[in-house]
Order: C-alpha cells, then structure tokens, then sequence
C-alpha cells in the first residue's frame, strides 16, 4: 500500500493501452541484463537525439520505449527473433511498423545501433555522456544512484531529479536527466528507497523521510569536484512535487526549481481527483468508480480525524468481491492503531503553496491542460496567485496533453513537438550554460 496514494508516473498504464495480440508470433522477451545494456542517449547521423529507455518498473519486466526529442515521437520497441526491434505508428501499438532498431551488441553497454525508416538506413552513436555510481548515506538507509556529467571539464551545474510515486528506480528519471547532461547540465538519479540496490521501504515514505533523502543528495552533490555548487537545482516529478518546494524553501544551495505535473493544493484535496481519474480513463463503471473515491474520502478522513473507523472497514470489506477493490492501490486495510494513519495524516497536511510562496528562485511548473489526475482548473488558478504574489513562478500548461505531457488517447500521439527542447532552454539558462 502507499502511503499517499499520490499520482504515479504515467507509464503505470502502458499495459492498458496496449492492444490485442501485441505480443506477435515472432517477438521474444529478453533478459534484464540486456535492457540495462541498451537503455541510454543515442545521436543518429542526421543530428536527432533518441532515447532508449527501459520501462521495467511500470512494466514488471524489461520493456523499451524510444524518444525523439524534437520531433516528440515516442514508440515501443518490440524485440524480434531476427534481433531487429519495431516500432510502430503509435506508442505500444502494432497497427503497422514506421521503423526499426538494430543495436550493436558487442560491447555492454551498447554504443551503437542502425536505424531503418522509409527506405533509409542511418547509423546512431551513444552521447558521450561520463556515468558514475554513487552510494549516497540518509540517516540509516543508503541511497545507490547514478552521476550523470556531461562531456568536457567541469565544474558543472547539476540537478537532483526527484520522481513520482511508487517503487521507481533511476530508470525513468534516466529519460529527461540523459539530455541534461548532453545540454551540460549534471543529473544525480537514485533508486527510491527499497527499490534497485538502495535500501529501506518505499512504501509508506512520509514526506518528511523523502525529504531528507533528497538534502542528502544535495549534500553529495555539493562535496563532489565535478560540480558547481553555486548551481545546483531541482526537478520534482509527480508527487515529488510534495518533496521538492518543501526542501527548495529551507536550502540556499538551492538555486532553480523544475516541477512537473505537480499539485499545488494538499493530497487531501487531490487524492480523490486521482483515484476517480485514474478509473474512469480505464473505462470503470461510475458505480464501482463512486465506490472507490469514497473509500479514499473516508480513508482520508479517518487520517485527519481518526473517527469513523468501523464504518471505513466495513465499506472496505463490502468491495471483496467488486472490480475497485481488485485495483485498489490499498490491498489490507492497516489497523485502526497503525503507524499507516499517522504516515498518511503528515502527508496529506502538507500544503505547497506555504512552501513555494517562500521561493526567491526561479521556479518552472508544467502541467498538462487534459491531466486526468490533476485537473487543471484548480491547479492553474492557484500557480497564478502564486506568481502574482511576487513568487518567480513560471507556469506552463501543455495543450490537450497528459499527466506524462503526451498526447493522444492512451498518450499514442507522444510528446508536443518541441516541448524538451523549450524545458532544456529554460533549465539551461537558469543553470548558466550557454
């Protein structure tokens, strides 16, 4: 169970999307190790930036998705007997194949591949990015993570990425932080708590623990040769965006804030609009979707409040055999003394807005205008007061996109054209990279 219950990132429902007989005759799995070797950020010879990145942790098992940034163009890779991966004309769909991937396998990782489309062959080179491990101390849990620096001499400017919710690892962060690092901005990306090799639990992390995760990064970050520790920032994703302006407020190494798809009101406002969201996108019947936000609004009472604990188990208990509770994020309800309601009462007080109205930094927020978990109406009206107020808050909302800022139903469409260039110019003169 989460102790949240915050949003999680987007490609938590790839498989729902997906499309009868996806898995072809001809498509094999393949092992962990080899998703490892050939994730990363490849330039191909006409200058497009792709990346390959390993959706294993929303997936349950190794699957690719490749990225062309300026174009926005994402695609399942679909791993073929002959050893050729295809793509076809939407994400996760098999409706007709635009191209294929072939990687040069002879080396771990991968530094190579071919690239064929409409009758073209272009080859693709890894970005010469510098990679190095890191096992980062917090409290008495030990956070393994990766440094991602950009090529040349440092010291450089650096950001600590921050996810959403949910047992993620550094493999999607890797996604967004591998173009940082091409745009010479460094990027520290961390397995969350109890997931890849850092130890502890991540579920049932309060706030306050992620929060003293995220100052330990800031702490290494500072200590280390390759960074500029006058040019250190943030990126909160998701419920992340419940961590980020809280530490951003009481750092000073603190020096620019990104935020995408985050809240700007407290979880006991959200989380209903996500649960609700989340159910009728995958095609719930209202019935069993008003079933499920009431177990959340009195799950969320008894938090604040610790009353009406009887009435909450029995209505947990009549859903047994109903579609909600198959897919409710709480499998057993935690005991009416458990340190679950205590955990989740800190979590769902805390509001962004005392914490972003005491930023005197520049401070990026994207959100996604067709967002079925944070729905935009409220969410923008209380950014824009924020920024009238004297906050140096950006706000930017990504037409018809997602809370994965994709577009389309199921996000087949991919990212707005255009759209990590902009956040790489932002970040970039924030950073003081030219």
């Amino acid at each position: 169970m989460r102790a949240s219950m915050a949003p999680g990132v987007v490609v938590a429902v790839l498989l729902a999307v997906a499309p009868a007989g996806a898995q072809q005759r001809d498509t094999v799995g393949f092992p962990p190790a080899r998703a490892d070797a050939l994730s990363g950020l490849y330039v191909l010879e006409d200058g497009r930036l792709v990346h390959v990145t390993d959706l294993r942790d929303q997936m349950g098992e190794p699957a690719l998705s490749a990225t062309e940034f300026a174009s926005g163009r994402a695609r399942a890779l679909f791993p073929k007997k002959d050893g050729w991966f295809d793509a076809g004309n939407a994400w996760f769909r098999w409706d007709s194949i635009q191209y294929r991937v072939r990687f040069d396998e002879t080396e771990h990782p991968v530094r190579a591949l071919t690239w064929e489309e409409g009758g073209s062959t272009l080859s693709g080179t890894r970005a010469p990015l510098v990679e190095r491990e890191v096992s980062i101390r917090s409290g008495d849990v030990v956070l393994a993570g990766t440094l991602v620096l950009p090529p040349g001499p440092g010291p450089h400017p650096a950001l600590v990425m921050v996810p959403g919710s949910g047992p993620e690892t550094r493999r999607i962060p890797r996604q967004v932080g591998d173009l940082l690092a091409y745009n010479g901005i460094a990027v520290l990306v961390t397995d969350k708590r109890g997931t890849g090799g850092s130890t502890g639990e991540w579920n049932g992390l309060s706030h306050a623990d992620w929060a003293g995760d995220v100052e330990a990064h800031l702490d290494f970050l500072g200590a280390q040769p390759e960074i500029d520790a006058s040019r250190i920032g943030l990126w909160g994703n998701s419920e992340g965006g419940y961590v980020v302006p809280v530490v951003a407020a009481r750092r000073p190494d603190v020096r620019f804030l990104v935020c995408r798809v985050c809240a700007a009101l407290p979880q006991s406002e959200v989380v209903p609009d996500i649960e609700r969201g989340t159910r009728q996108r995958r095609g719930m019947p209202e019935f069993e979707v008003a079933a499920a936000v009431e177990m959340v609004e009195r799950m969320i009472r008894y938090a604040l409040t610790r009353t009406a604990y009887d009435s909450l188990a029995a209505h947990f208990e009549s859903g047994a055999e109903r579609p909600w509770r198959a897919s409710f994020p709480v499998r057993q309800l935690p005991a009416a003394d458990a340190r679950y309601w205590d955990v989740y009462r800190e979590n769902l007080v805390v509001d962004p807005r005392d914490h972003y109205a005491r930023l005197r930094i520049p401070t990026l927020v994207v959100l996604g205008e067709a967002d079925d978990r944070l729905l935009i109406g409220r969410r923008r009206a209380e950014y824009e007061r924020l920024a009238e107020s004297g906050v140096d808050l950006t706000l930017w909302v990504i037409p018809e996109a997602s809370h994965g800022l994709m577009l389309g139903p199921g996000n087949a469409l991919g990212y707005p054209p255009g759209l990590h260039e902009r956040l790489m110019a932002w970040v970039k003169e924030r950073a003081g990279v030219r």
